[in-house]
């Protein structure tokens, strides 16, 4: 009995031992994996530049994911190295949007709703400029839109909305520069759009539609036409730019440094980009680089007509604009594309326009506007195909946006029309990317947006450099182009 009692002693015993030193490894094993978890979470992936880590700022959420992607990167365009910058979505990439956006791209596009006017012969190149200018009168814009197109040696597609009653010698102006160009009928808009909605007061474009597109105002309706315009160009099968029309200059043929779309290598095919997003200046482009000058640039989280004009209909908890405090605005007054890039852009923006006509008037033009609803989009990954999707920083690129350069709030109304942002070529005049170098020249800005923010020094410099958009003094005087003459 005293060896049983023993027995089970030393059983209990060694149970204890046992169980003592299985509870140890347990600790242990569990620690050492908290550990390694919260070290990989820390740790920058081989992506991440400058050995950054996950910032609990608020103002920097988003520029590395918990997944190691990097979504934004102005130090590495603050030093010189423009190839390694990037400005994602601040959202982990989405498969399934992918899949989703590729459905709405293979919807049937309809027929242009507009009657087309006049369709130029095919010009030599397969690249487009399209968009909407539907003004009464507007030869002195046709002259700086068009004219200085062609001057530049640009040979490709220019694609326009025009007024149905449109001048006949603004029409004797297009037929000769090439431009094939479509009526734009004004109509009433559906009433369900309307209701609720004000009228925007004399902002036609948010108060009015046109016949055959009466559920959208023409604000938003001009991406439908664009998309319905070049679906039925077939041969516009290189890069297009959906384009404002009012205020666009060309220095230069806006698509030459993007090379050719239509490369089908395999490696061309997986590292082209083949949507661009134009950055308006933001700070970290800020030519100025001066704490005291912050308020002649602004980021897109900072900007009080943002959240006026996207927490109403998707709210701010979705919008969360606190995120985006760092990263550029973009403009939806220049997009450039490849023929699927563009098409895709027209297609997820026309058909979130056309949810938003459905969920009521917060959501509506003119509440709801058209760029503020592409950056919530962008910065949400809805266009999805993020890595063929790429921003193009201010100061570099086909597009010089130079609005807010121009304004300096800072002196009040008088601040209009400033330059001391603006590069010029001391030999030419013409005016450069602050940001890009061939060699050790300045590159010429192709494409200057928001020129009439600048009126009172750039009206002069037009008239100094009238070469740039016509060949002679008379429109009516003006050279058709060659494969317009030829035919």
């Amino acid at each position: 009995m005293g060896s049983s009692l023993l027995s089970l002693k030393t059983q209990a015993r060694v149970f204890i031992i046992f169980a003592f030193i299985l509870a140890f490894e347990t600790l242990f094993l569990v620690s050492k994996l908290s550990f390694e978890t919260s070290t990989d979470y820390g740790r920058p992936s081989s992506s991440t530049p400058n050995n950054a880590v996950p910032s609990s700022d608020p103002h920097d959420i988003g520029k590395i994911l918990p997944d190691g992607t990097v979504t934004f990167t102005p130090e590495e365009f603050r030093a010189g190295r423009p190839e390694k910058y990037v400005n994602l979505p601040n959202v982990p990439i989405d498969p399934d949007r992918d899949e989703a956006v590729h459905i709405l791209m293979r919807e049937a596009v309809p027929p242009p709703a507009e009657n087309l006017l006049h369709e130029a012969p095919t010009p030599p190149g397969a690249n487009a400029i399209v968009g909407l200018a539907s003004y009464p009168q507007f030869m002195d814009g046709w002259r700086k839109l068009v004219g200085s197109l062609r001057t530049n040696g640009y040979d490709g597609h220019i694609i326009v909305g025009v007024n149905p009653a449109i001048p006949e010698e603004e029409r004797h102006y297009l037929d000769r520069m090439g431009v094939t160009y479509y009526a734009i009928e004004v109509a009433n808009c559906t009433a369900s759009i309307m209701d609720g909605v004000s009228d925007a007061g004399k902002n036609a474009v948010r108060a009015k539609c046109s016949r055959g597109l009466e559920d959208f105002k023409l604000e938003w309706g001009r991406f439908e036409m664009a998309r319905r315009w070049l679906n039925a160009c077939e041969s516009c099968t290189g890069w297009s730019m959906v384009i404002d029309t009012r205020d666009i200059f060309f220095q230069a043929d806006p698509f030459a440094s993007l090379g050719d779309p239509t490369t089908t290598t395999t490696e061309a095919v997986s590292s082209r980009s083949d949507l661009l997003f134009v950055e308006e200046i933001a700070k970290y482009s800020n030519t100025m680089l001066m704490p005291e000058m912050s308020h002649r640039a602004v980021n897109l989280g900072e900007s009080g007509r943002y959240k006026i004009h996207v927490n109403p209909c998707y709210g701010k908890e979705k919008v969360r604009a606190h995120e985006l405090m760092d990263r550029p605005m973009l403009c939806s007054g220049t997009v450039i594309g490849t023929r699927d890039g563009i098409h895709r852009f027209l297609s997820v923006l026309v058909d979130e326009f056309r949810i938003n006509n459905a969920k009521g008037p917060l959501c509506r033009s003119p509440t709801t506007t058209d760029q503020w609803t592409m950056n919530y989009l962008y910065y949400k990954g809805k266009f999805g195909f993020v890595r063929h999707t790429k921003t193009l920083p201010w100061g570099t690129g086909p597009v010089l946006t130079v609005g807010k350069p121009c304004v300096n709030s800072a002196i009040g109304k008088n601040g209009n029309s400033q330059n001391d942002m603006i590069v010029f070529d001391e030999d030419s005049g013409l005016i450069l990317n602050p940001h890009e170098r061939e060699g050790n020249i300045a590159r010429v800005a192709p494409t200057l947006h928001q020129w009439d923010r600048c009126r009172k020094w750039i009206n002069p410099w037009f008239r100094e450099h009238k070469q740039l958009y016509m060949r002679k003094d008379r429109p009516e005087d003006e050279p058709a182009v060659t494969w317009v003459e030829r035919n």
